[in-house]
């Protein structure tokens, strides 16, 4: 079962078996159709309290799951990006996406009602945060 690396394989990259691939891909991908569609529902019928930010969060969202599903593509086909999964590029929006969700709670007033989560959820997004971008930069490096 020792198979030899692909000649595109670098030196540095984790090989995953097809076989394990393969079906994370579809497990994964049909999660992303249930949520692409529970996503769609807001636009289709937007809450009646609030339609435009039922709009808009059923836009992001949407957007989030179709991104996923490409992933999940990626995955089934075998297709491969020079140096993972995903581009540094996608990386760094991802990282910032895990910079924000702190400030999200100080307007929200979440910090205020889970006080001690609140502080550890947040230090844990800015370790995510650092180590995205960090992985990022390797990534670049190696790249290039």
């Amino acid at each position: 079962m020792n198979q030899p690396p692909p000649d595109d394989a670098e030196p540095g990259d984790i090989l995953v078996p097809r076989w394990v691939q393969v079906p994370v891909g579809i497990v994964l991908g049909l999660f992303g159709l249930i949520c692409a569609a529970g996503s769609a529902t807001l636009l289709i019928s937007p809450p009646v309290k609030n339609p435009a930010l039922g709009v808009v969060l059923g836009i992001v969202l949407l957007l989030g799951c179709l991104w996923v599903l490409e992933k999940c593509i990626r995955l089934i086909t075998g297709r491969k990006n020079n140096g993972g999964l995903m581009a540094p590029r996608a990386l760094r929006v991802l990282a910032l996406l895990f910079l924000v969700l702190p400030l999200g709670g100080l307007f929200t007033g979440y910090f205020v009602s889970h006080t001690f989560v609140a502080i550890a959820q947040s230090v844990a997004y800015i370790a995510i945060f650092f180590a995205l971008r960090r992985l990022a930069t390797e990534r670049e490096k190696h790249g290039a």
